[in-house]
């Protein structure tokens, strides 16, 4: 080999050397961007989680609340059946040709009858609410599945990267000894 061949050799394997230094450095700037990007996914992913365990915590709350229901319309019932039962014996007790007898039922009566519904009201809006909350919670799932997906998507990309890397430096060893190896050629 002439000293000329030696040195064109040797300049090709430094050129070589100098990319594989450029791939190198871009592949860790990569990492490095899919790394930030990453811990914010991370972040994003930890807040859902968060926001998702804080509705479910409230679909229970509501779920026991809704469930003494059947108990409170027992007791609405049981107070309107008294009621009706008192009146009944009340007239009866009471009777007087110039005096209209008061009636229990209409006086009182109406307010259970009342609170029924008004409590019925309560009941639909806290089940509105649930319904409400159960398809934030699923929006919220959602997006954590997406998020979680990213995630994966970037520590493939690192795992790729790095492979990259390592494939470079490897070749670029191989450019290290290559110029070695002309340089002893290049000066007779």
């Amino acid at each position: 080999m002439t000293p000329e061949e030696a040195g064109r050799l040797y300049c090709m394997e430094q050129r070589k050397y100098y990319d594989y230094c450029y791939y190198i450095q871009s592949y860790r700037n990569k990492i490095g961007e899919y790394r930030s990007e990453r811990q914010k996914k991370n972040v994003l992913a930890d807040n859902k989680r968060y926001d998702i365990q804080k509705n479910q915590e409230l679909v229970e709350s509501i779920g026991n609340t809704t469930t003494s229901r059947d108990g409170l319309f027992s007791h609405l019932t049981q107070i309107n059946s008294k009621i009706e039962e008192a009146a009944t014996n009340f007239s009866t007790m009471v009777s007087s040709s110039t005096v209209n007898a008061f009636n229990l039922s209409d006086a009182f009566g109406e307010n259970a009858t009342s609170a029924n519904s008004e409590l019925s009201e309560v009941f639909e809006l806290l089940e509105t609410g649930r319904t409400t909350i159960l398809g934030t919670i699923g929006v919220l799932n959602q997006e954590l599945q997406a998020l979680n997906a990213r995630i994966q998507e970037l520590d493939a990309e690192i795992y790729k990267a790095q492979g990259m890397i390592d494939q470079y430096q490897r070749n670029k060893q191989s450019c290290l000894a290559n110029m070695a190896y002309y340089k002893r050629f290049m000066t007779p």
